[in-house]
């Protein structure tokens, strides 16, 4: 028992001095990547008294090269992976249905608050609307 206890020790010993000689040799950042990791944006779409709608096309416009592509769920959930790091203040958010108005959103305001409120008052989306627009968020590219 001694002998397990006494190796134990002498391991953590040389472990704990190996990982010194290696930090003593950096000076600060040195060998630091920055790191910037993705983050889940998630968010609703309500309709009429809050009813939630489901199937609604979301678009995440990065720049004009670069877009993502959501639907939402049963529920009128949406989310996406994204890195705050690629948006800019031009990014927003597009959400498409059928017998609602297409509504833009910065999205600086989706990363406050991801609940989306869609008007039947004005120029709503017809079924072919909504189905051109959904076609074409399926060739988004989703790289980000």
């Amino acid at each position: 028992m001694r002998i397990l206890l006494l190796l134990s020790f002498v391991l953590s010993l040389l472990v704990s001095c190996k990982s010194q000689q290696k930090s003593e040799g950096l000076t600060e950042n040195e060998g630091i990547e920055e790191i910037t990791e993705d983050e889940l944006l998630t968010g609703k779409v309500l309709g009429k008294r809050k009813k939630k709608i489901q199937y609604v096309a979301v678009k995440l416009v990065v720049d004009e090269n670069t877009c993502m592509k959501a639907y939402t769920d049963e529920d009128g959930l949406y989310d996406f992976l994204v890195n705050p790091s690629k948006l800019n203040e031009n990014s927003y958010f597009e959400f498409v249905y059928k017998g609602y108005v297409k509504k833009q959103v910065p999205y600086s305001e989706i990363a406050k608050n991801g609940t989306v409120r869609l008007s039947t008052k004005g120029n709503v989306v017809t079924t072919t609307d909504y189905r051109l627009f959904y076609e074409a968020v399926r060739s988004c590219k989703e790289e980000l």
